[in-house]
């Protein structure tokens, strides 16, 4: 169900561009228009156009709503849930030294032998 919402999002997106891009600007009326007959007068063509982009734009915002909705009811699953851990840090700062320091017994220094021949 969720690709047909996607399928139709992508079609109301596109068709949403395009209703917006043929609106014509509040300047505009008088410049290719004209004075021709055609069967749209340019104020019935912004009438039209301006309920058409109204109409798509409620479908695209309450379809954007239901994928997000459907979407989160999916997102409380992870793909990594099911993975194992990393068992081995990925800084080499954390890594604990592997000889531990050993103990060293302090000794008095040697007799000179100057003094071991007295």
């Amino acid at each position: 169900m969720s690709s047909s919402l996607m399928v139709l999002q992508a079609i109301t997106s596109v068709l949403l561009i395009v209703v917006v891009l043929l609106q014509f600007g509040k300047g505009a009326e008088a410049g290719l228009m004209g004075s021709t007959d055609t069967v749209f007068s340019s104020s019935q063509q912004g009438n039209i156009l301006s309920k058409i982009t109204v109409f798509l734009s409620v479908i695209f915002l309450g379809n954007s709503i239901l994928l997000a909705r459907i979407q989160s009811q999916h997102g409380a699953k992870s793909m990594l849930d099911s993975e194992a851990p990393v068992s081995m840090p990925l800084n080499s700062d954390a890594v604990a030294p592997t000889a531990a320091p050993t103990e060293q017994k302090e000794t008095a220094p040697a007799a000179p032998a100057e003094e071991a021949k007295k």
